[in-house]
């Protein structure tokens, strides 16, 4: 199997700015010290629930202070960005990490987030599509022409370019939406499931109808592992983990059920209850999120536990076709060395048992 850590660093109440983007960096590099395959950073603006709006940035920090870890985004929020500017940002990272780039990609789904930068949601999907192939072709070609409804160059020539060839991997944070399935797998780029567009717990699914689409399209697809999101955290009691895990939904709740400027921060449906095109399948994911907790909705358990619980549930997970997994290791205002000790206890007491062959 492969592991990884994950952070959009939450700003919790407790802690101010600069040290919750210093506990995360001193997280990532005791990963990497650890052997975790790869870090994956979220964006977002505008609200507590994660600082990373400067995400290029913080990677390249990462990419500095850190060696073998694969760098990832998950997701750079491409309807907000101009595609060349994406192109070259990647790149950048790419080149000075020593080609350690994953570039996850996403079309949002935080409505303030929109308007903040003052972009129209409703365009979100077709600003993606287009965002996805211009990329492609600003890394892959020499000079970049193209005439789109919202991108139009001519003989560009878009730099650096990537170490990777012929591009850095590619993937998609996809929900249950079968569009979002069909355009991934459509375009050859691996899905993201789990996380907050997964709230039922329905990521082997949401995988295996990628790999049935991928199959439709005669694009090669079982040498891969399309990554899950899951929540991670060890303790050395199933009491202690259960307990620090509850910060967690209390954070979430508080900051994504709040009201923005149209509507609540999570949600891409505005106070009217509009909801933009290709979101219908959030219509009713407030009433899924919270639903979430009830044991018999759930889907795969959560990964917290002692190591031995742990281990456990990975190896249900692993049997439900899920080879490949990233989470947080810890939840927002829990203290930084209970983090880094989840970290330490997962590396050493948990991965051993999953670095042979994976489960046919």
């Amino acid at each position: 199997m492969k592991f990884g850590i994950f952070t959009i660093v939450p700003w919790h109440e407790s802690k101010g700015q600069q040290q919750s983007l210093d506990e995360a960096i001193e997280q990532i590099e005791l990963a990497d010290q650890l052997g975790i395959d790869e870090v994956w950073l979220g964006e977002h603006r505008f609200s507590r629930h994660g600082l990373l709006s400067g995400i290029w940035s913080f990677a390249g920090l990462v990419a500095g202070r850190t060696k073998n870890i694969r760098i990832g985004t998950a997701v750079v929020v491409l309807p907000l960005h101009n595609p060349i500017l994406v192109a070259e940002e990647a790149a950048m990272i790419d080149v000075i990490s020593g080609g350690r780039l994953n570039l996850g990609i996403g079309s949002g789904y935080q409505r303030q987030e929109f308007d903040g930068i003052g972009i129209d949601i409703n365009t979100s999907r077709e600003r993606f599509y287009e965002a996805v192939d211009v990329i492609k072709k600003a890394w892959t070609e020499e000079k970049l022409t193209y005439h789109g409804k919202f991108t139009n160059v001519e003989n560009l020539w878009v730099l650096p370019k990537p170490l990777q060839q012929p591009h850095p991997p590619l993937y998609q944070a996809v929900s249950t939406s079968p569009a979002s399935i069909d355009f991934a797998a459509k375009n050859q780029i691996q899905v993201i499931a789990g996380g907050p567009t997964d709230i039922l717990g329905q990521a082997p699914q949401v995988i295996q109808a990628w790999r049935d689409k991928m199959d439709e399209y005669g694009h090669p697809h079982k040498h891969l592992d399309p990554p899950m999101a899951k929540g991670i955290y060890v303790a050395p009691t199933q009491e202690e983990a259960e307990r620090d895990a509850e910060e967690l939904q209390n954070f979430s709740s508080r900051i994504l059920n709040s009201e923005g400027n149209n509507g609540a921060i999570g949600m891409p449906i505005d106070k009217d209850g509009n909801v933009p095109p290709g979101y219908e399948h959030w219509a009713n994911r407030q009433t899924d999120r919270d639903r979430r907790d009830d044991p018999g909705h759930a889907g795969l358990p959560p990964l917290v536990g002692t190591p031995e619980v742990v281990a456990e549930r990975l190896k249900a997970t692993q049997a439900a076709g899920i080879n490949h997994v990233f989470g947080n290791f810890g939840f927002p205002g829990l203290p930084h060395e209970k983090v880094l000790r989840s970290i330490e206890m997962f590396a050493k007491e948990v991965m051993p048992e999953f670095q042979g062959a994976p489960v046919a």
